[in-house]
Parts: structure tokens; sequence; C-alpha cells
């Protein structure tokens, strides 16, 4: 059997526990495009004895089995799967560990939140906040590409509260982007894509996503160890080709409303739905968790301006860049 110890830095870690080689082979990889989904700084790989699995708390057990299912107990933080080999989908894994670190991050004040976090200073960073195709990764890439920001995250991000101000601590780094979006907004990026056969030019272009990151400057993308800031400002995003832009401050109620529900979405299970088992990820919330995380959204709408913006790349970055002087 082979144990997969996944880790989030010195914040979080959980096992997996398998005797599939093809999930062994995926996690082998070291650009496993988990790390694209979860800020994951390492995956390492052991063989162990399989009466050596003592099923402690934050593991996920995968077994052999004729019928598909999953079990969750929440109290220990422990995923058991049952499958035949072929019938486990990667996917599937990647949206059952997210809320599993998850509820590790918490344990300690420190929560996933699904945003781009760019830094503007060597001490300061913004997030960029917004549903899925609002417009966060195109306006992060236009903001690093020619104005200088720093990216800290470009999916999810961990933020905690130290000293009653919000702090970032980590990311994922890899930008990925929709080729319509590259189209759309980047035409000079979108030629070298196109002359590099990146795209099949006979799908969709909007259903295709590449990585983008080596057409960034490589200083422009933060380590690890110059990610920790404090974030002065949130935006609610709605990226769009034409209308006005517009930046404004959200009203305290809807502040306060609006971290709530971009920090508890995980916890809650909301964003989960384990499609692959037929299974909802249960929500990891209990009364003291919700009351500590409502307690923590209401010192950072104290200490973090929380803005709603909508407009055009190009108008909305010059905004940004006007306000923190870049």
């Amino acid at each position: 059997m082979y144990r997969i110890n996944l880790k989030i830095y010195n914040m979080a870690s959980i096992n997996l526990y398998t005797t599939f080689e093809n999930i062994k082979n995926i996690f082998s990889d070291y650009n496993c495009s988990i790390k694209r989904t979860i800020p994951i700084s390492s995956i390492s790989i052991s063989s162990i004895e399989n009466q050596a699995i003592s099923y402690e708390k934050d593991s996920i057990i995968i077994e052999k089995f004729d019928k598909k299912h999953m079990k969750y107990d929440r109290e220990k933080n422990i995923a058991f799967i049952f499958a035949k080999e072929e019938e486990i989908r990667f996917l599937d894994l990647v949206y059952i560990i997210l809320p599993m670190f998850s509820n590790v991050l918490q344990r300690e004040n420190k929560y996933l939140i699904h945003s781009s976090a760019l830094k503007y200073n060597d001490d300061s960073s913004i997030l960029l906040v917004g549903n899925a195709n609002s417009g966060k990764t195109s306006l992060a890439y236009e903001l690093i590409d020619k104005y200088d920001f720093k990216l800290i995250s470009n999916d999810h991000s961990i933020i905690g509260i130290e000293d009653n101000r919000i702090k970032i601590y980590a990311g994922t780094k890899e930008i990925q982007m929709r080729v319509g979006a590259i189209k759309l907004y980047f035409p000079e990026l979108y030629k070298k894509v196109l002359s590099e056969n990146l795209v099949n030019i006979s799908k969709d272009i909007w259903d295709q996503k590449i990585i983008i990151n080596k057409y960034l400057n490589s200083d422009n993308i933060s380590s690890y160890e110059n990610d920790y800031s404090t974030v002065t400002d949130m935006y609610s995003l709605d990226i769009c080709n034409d209308g006005n832009t517009y930046i404004r401050k959200k009203e305290p109620i809807d502040q306060l409303l609006f971290i709530y529900e971009n920090i508890s979405r995980i916890i809650k299970g909301t964003y989960n739905y384990i499609t692959g088992f037929n299974y909802p990820m249960p929500s990891i919330e209990n009364e003291e968790i919700l009351q500590k995380l409502a307690n923590n959204c209401k010192l950072m709408m104290e200490n973090c301006n929380i803005y709603e913006g909508k407009g055009d790349i190009d108008a909305f970055s010059k905004k940004l860049v006007k306000k923190y002087g870049k």
C-alpha cells in the first residue's frame, strides 16, 4: 500500500492511502495538477504494510470494491472511498481533498478563499474575489504583466487573522486562462499562443484552458517566503468588455455578508458535489466553527476595505494602478 502525504507548507497535511497504481502515478508527477486548485507545497510517497494503517485523522483511505461509494467521518476528517481502480476520477479526489484541507486549516484560524491575490508593495496585498468567469484571472494577469503587481495566488488563497488584520500566507501559483478570454482581452498573447500551437482551433476556444505563467516575468510571481502580507482591500468583481467602469465601497452589512459567504463556502460544503460517487461532500461546520468564523469576519470587515467593481479590464486596472501608486 502507498501512503501519499500532501502538505501545505507548515500549515496543514493530509495522508492518502491506496493500493492503486494509477493514483500513485498521478501524484508522483512533480507538476501534479492538484496544485492548480490547492496550494500544495510538497507531495511525498512511501510504501507501508496494510496493517500499519491506524485510520488517523485527516486521511483518505481508498479501497478496492465492486460497488462504488464513499463515506466521510466529519469528526475525524477521514474519507473512505470504495471503487474499482479504473473508476476513480482524479477531479473527484481534488474536490474531496479541498474541504478536508479547509477542515485542517480552520483549526488554526486559517481559511481557504477562492480568489486571485496580488501584492502591490512588499507588505500589502489585495484580493480579487468573484464567481467563475467573473474576470479574476484576466484582471490579475493585466496587473501583473503591465503594472508590476506580484502574484500570490490565482485560485485558492490561505488567509487568517493576526493583530486584527487579514494576513495572507500562501496560494496557488499557476495562472490558467480560457483561450477565449485571451483572445478577447490580450490579442498579442493570443498570437503567441496560436504560434506555439497551444490552441485547437477546431474546438470552442471558451472550452479550452492553458497555463500562461511562462509568458510572465518570473520576478512577478511571489515565492512562498514572500507571500506573507497584509490584505488591505478586497474587490468583488464583474469584469466585462463594455459599459461604465466603477469601484465603490460596499455597505457595512454587505461587506460582512460578502466575507462570510466567500470564506464559508468550502466549510459549508456548497462548492463540492462528488459526481463520480453521487455524493455531496458534507459540511464540516458546527456552531463553534461558524461562531469563530463570524467573529473573524467582523474583524476582517473592520480592518479591510471591501469594494464592488465592474467594468472593462483596461479601465479597471488603471483605477487600481492609480490607487496603489504603481
